[in-house]
């Protein structure tokens, strides 16, 4: 027999060697290494791409119900349209004035009454912060209904009954206007109701074009019969106020566990961000039910589902953790149709690399009904664009005066703002008519309050404008909040009143609020579809009740002149000891007060 030929000879020992190598588990070459590797990398790529054995999940994004049963577009709607011009004083205005774009309502929970003084204050500055940057007037909702004797968990459920059955059932609110939630005892508003609206809108496209992207498009057929339709899976609605804290004992809920990450900077406070035992330093991630924007319809929808909740669970402070699991479970659903979905070798070598967006939904504890829906559109304000809470918060925000650049570049070192997110006052801002800008007929008006060069005294707007005003500002976001929602230290809601920029002015600017809804500019406006009447009821210097009653500012806050203008000028609207004047709506029709004798009825 031949003897084997050197080559044959050389395999023989090779496969020998490796063989004894992997039987005594010595270390392999570097070649051996990168061809097990290679070998291993490419079945289990294989693997992945065959047919999988197991059940296919199902579909949840129909299990359970998602599709928005309104299909417009809340960053869609016209609420601000450009101004117009060319009418002048001279031409008459129609009286079957009808405002084409959707309304602004406020809504404002009326604490227990009747009010004791301190709740009295509270709701007192917040009506009046909204008075005088021109929002709407308010509905305080529960005015004048005796409920001190219930129990707290009563009146938390007669609170949020008057707020759906308002939104469901009143005259004045349409499916499509937008409203405004807040509570009566702790919010100073700080910016214009059309930077309100305009920044909910913009959180909406940029969060929206970011959720189509993580989750997809849906097709779904017309009921009609018509053509099939793709929409989005989902999308954001609704924003309620960013808090740094959970609700307390749902540590393995998914509203404490399973909503997503905030949008700031992961070392937004520094090394310890998110990881600090107090949670002062943790990024506002969470939702907190103070303050909320949305369409009426939405929170219809929300609201209805938390009255259920709530009936089921009697817990103290039950319209904070329904809410708080609301957007839990509705984060959850999202992730198992995002999981069902995702392409499995993307998912894990995103996964590998660190830059999955996944949802976290392990160790939590939850039970969803097939049928039931979780999908209501929410989120939060993550950057207080909109609403800061100050709870653990305080430190957060400084009030800063923008055309002192030496103190934001200060404020930008001691904060850590990146160069990229610089403490420059934003456009929108900018964009504004001054605050202290008078309307052209302001000293011709006759009508109540008149004009009185003392009492309506206001800085010259040549030289006073946003950038020379003390505007409140967090500086880790680098934003100015619309309003601020003051649920920490109650100790320091004096302090802040006197440090919001329009403080020194408050009378003066009360009055020129009051005044300029008898106005030819604000009629004028509203024909055109501006935004100077967001409120067609009409109406200026007090606000409506959820029944409908007009209450003038006098009657829910005489003797709290000190706490509001501390200015020793008297109470309000009898600083001159005027009479209580009549009120007009917005057609001439008496809402407040008697008609002056010899002025014939107007209709």
């Amino acid at each position: 027999m031949a003897p084997l030929s050197p080559s044959i000879d050389e395999a023989k020992n090779a496969a020998s060697t490796l063989l004894w190598q992997v039987y005594h588990r010595r270390p392999r070459s570097r070649r051996a290494k990168s061809i097990a590797f290679s070998a291993l990398t490419i079945l289990l790529f294989l693997y992945m791409l065959l047919p999988s054995s197991r059940q296919p999940e199902p579909d949840f994004w129909t299990k359970f119900p998602s599709r928005h049963p309104f299909p417009e577009r809340p960053e869609d709607a016209q609420v601000v349209l450009p101004q117009k011009s060319g009418i002048s004083i001279n031409k008459s205005l129609p009286h079957d004035l009808e405002k084409p774009n959707p309304y602004l309502h406020v809504l404002v929970h009326a604490p227990k009454t009747p009010f004791v003084p301190s709740q009295t204050r509270g709701v007192c500055r917040t009506l009046t912060s909204a008075m005088i940057l021109g929002y709407p007037p308010p509905t305080l909702l529960g005015y004048g209904h005796e409920n001190a004797h219930k129990t707290e968990f009563e009146r938390m459920i007669d609170r949020i009954t008057r707020v759906r059955n308002y939104l469901k059932n009143s005259k004045t609110i349409n499916d499509h206007d937008f409203v405004l939630v807040v509570d009566a005892l702790d919010v100073f508003f700080q910016l214009p109701p059309q930077i309100l609206v305009e920044r909910f809108q913009n959180i909406l496209r940029t969060n929206n074009k970011k959720l189509q992207k993580k989750y997809g498009f849906a097709a779904v057929q017309n009921t009609l019969g018509g053509p099939v339709a793709t929409v989005q899976k989902y999308s954001q609605r609704v924003l309620f106020g960013a808090s740094k804290v959970c609700y307390t004992g749902l540590e393995s809920d998914p509203g404490c566990v399973s909503v997503p990450e905030s949008s700031l900077p992961p070392d937004v406070y520094g090394w310890k961000t998110d990881h600090y035992h107090d949670g002062h330093l943790n990024r506002p991630r969470w939702l907190n039910p103070g303050t909320v924007i949305g369409q009426a319809a939405d929170l219809i929808m929300i609201y209805d589902e938390v009255l259920r909740l709530l009936h089921q669970q009697h817990k103290k402070n039950g319209d904070y953790q329904a809410l708080t699991q609301m957007f839990g479970r509705q984060e959850v659903v999202r992730e198992l149709e995002r999981r069902r979905t995702a392409s499995w070798p993307v998912e894990m070598f995103s996964n590998l690399l660190g830059i999955g967006y996944g949802t976290n939904i392990s160790g939590i504890s939850v039970r969803l009904e097939t049928g039931h829906r979780y999908e209501y559109g929410i989120g939060v304000d993550y950057k207080s664009e909109l609403f800061f809470n100050q709870i653990i918060s305080k430190s957060d925000v400084e009030w800063l005066k923008y055309s002192n650049v030496t103190k934001s570049e200060r404020l930008q070192m001691e904060m850590a703002v990146p160069r990229e997110s610089r403490l420059l006052l934003p456009d929108d801002i900018a964009a504004l008519p001054g605050p202290f800008n008078q309307t052209r007929f302001a000293k011709e008006l006759t009508t109540h309050p008149e004009w009185n060069s003392t009492l309506d005294k206001l800085p010259n707007p040549s030289t006073h404008s946003w950038h020379t005003v003390p505007l409140m500002t967090n500086g880790h976001s680098a934003t100015i909040p619309v309003l601020a929602h003051l649920n920490g230290d109650s100790k320091l809601r004096n302090t802040w009143w006197e440090n919001m920029w329009f403080f020194p002015w408050a009378r003066a600017l009360l009055r020129r609020y009051v005044r300029s809804a008898h106005g030819f500019d604000a009629a004028q406006s509203a024909l055109l579809g501006g935004q100077d009447w967001w409120d067609m009821r009409g109406g200026r210097g007090g606000i409506w009740t959820d029944d409908e009653t007009w209450v003038p500012f006098s009657e829910i806050c005489e003797g709290q002149e000190r706490d509001l203008f501390d200015d020793d000028l008297g109470p309000w609207g009898k600083e001159n000891s005027d009479p209580d004047e009549p009120v007009y709506n917005k057609f001439g029709n008496l809402i407040y007060g008697i008609e002056p004798e010899g002025v014939p009825e107007k209709g």
